[in-house]
């Protein structure tokens, strides 16, 4: 899972607020991989847009039955349907200053769990519950009257815990880069930098970009960063309704064993393209109800060697799903 931080800061007469994207980011095969790290989320400071300010939460997401396809004659897995359900948890960590530099960071949790129709059956190509902890951390430092400089490390901790964690089971992602507000209300901001991932012995650079919009009458507020597309239209003060897109993936590393052909398996890969409606309803002060519905397209299970190559790739049938999150909101203009 990937999570960016969103930072804005006045200046010395405003107070900081920190914006919190829950980016389900997580890996799909290896041509989705770099796509999602080519155009990767960057904001600077004072972006005013902020679809999202949500600074600690908790969120389900749950799927409708799927199979998995592309299996093996006489695979355990042909015809035994699975459910996937997704619990969030986040928390920000009281942010601080050197100087004119701003350091933000927040923790995050994540819980992807599998249950099949039948629990009886014991295959080791059967994925069942993932975990994923998160730190991001965010220095950011104004170098002009609207431009920024931005850098984000990400380190994140992604196993099924059926062996001992490791370093192996370390992703580290971070991004440096520019952004700049346009606009008389800087209501439009770009922007462009560096991306770097390494994960399980494999490092991808690539640039990255955003765009983040906010209309001047404050109706309309639209985010593109891949693989996340926000709309979100603003009824009234207290409820918003929208689109919501994303590419979701996880990787993380198994306990290795042979495969269908007879390859060793060291790593898996779960990913979905999300994408539905959403509506966003405040409950009482900053609280708010987040429900969002749609399909996850495209789903795949991939399996990796120690080399990174492919020894399976799954696909998944068509998932609808639905999700419920509560969040504490803050800075919202």
């Amino acid at each position: 899972m990937k999570t960016l931080i969103a930072v804005r800061s006045g200046d010395i007469r405003n107070d900081i607020q920190i914006t919190s994207y829950w980016w389900e980011y997580k890996g799909i095969t290896k041509w989705s991989c770099l796509c999602v790290i080519t155009l990767t989320l960057l904001f600077s400071s004072e972006s005013y847009s902020q679809i999202i300010q949500d600074v600690g939460g908790i969120a389900v997401t749950a799927h409708s039955k799927a199979t998995f396809k592309d299996l093996p004659s006489g695979s355990s897995l042909s015809e035994n349907k699975f459910q996937l359900n997704t619990y969030d948890a986040w928390l920000p960590v009281p942010p601080f200053k050197i100087g004119r530099t701003s350091i933000f960071s927040n923790l995050n949790y994540r819980l992807m769990d599998f249950h099949y129709d039948n629990k009886t059956i014991d295959d080791p190509n059967r994925i069942d519950k993932i975990h994923e902890i998160k730190s991001v951390i965010i220095i950011r430092r104004p170098i002009a009257d609207k431009w920024s400089v931005l850098a984000i490390a990400m380190p994140t901790l992604a196993s099924d815990f059926k062996k001992s964690v490791s370093f192996d089971d370390l992703i580290l992602d971070g991004i440096l880069g520019v952004s700049k507000r346009f606009g008389s209300q800087s209501n439009l901001e770009i922007g462009m930098g560096v991306h770097a991932l390494y994960s399980f012995g494999e490092t991808l650079i690539t640039p990255g970009i955003s765009v983040d919009y906010r209309s001047t009458n404050n109706k309309w507020l639209a985010q593109f960063y891949w693989p996340r597309l926000n709309v979100l239209y603003n009824v009234s003060a207290n409820t918003q309704v929208g689109l919501a897109g994303s590419i979701d993936w996880t990787r993380f590393k198994l306990k290795n064993y042979q495969g269908y052909n007879g390859k060793e398996v060291d790593y898996a890969q779960f990913s979905t393209i999300h994408g539905g409606l959403q509506v966003h309803q405040r409950l009482i002060g900053g609280i708010w109800l987040q429900v969002q519905g749609g399909v996850g397209l495209f789903n795949r299970y991939e399996l990796f060697d120690t080399n990174q190559k492919t020894v399976n790739d799954f696909s998944v049938s068509n998932m609808a799903y639905g999700k419920a999150a509560l969040t504490y909101r803050i800075g919202r203009r």
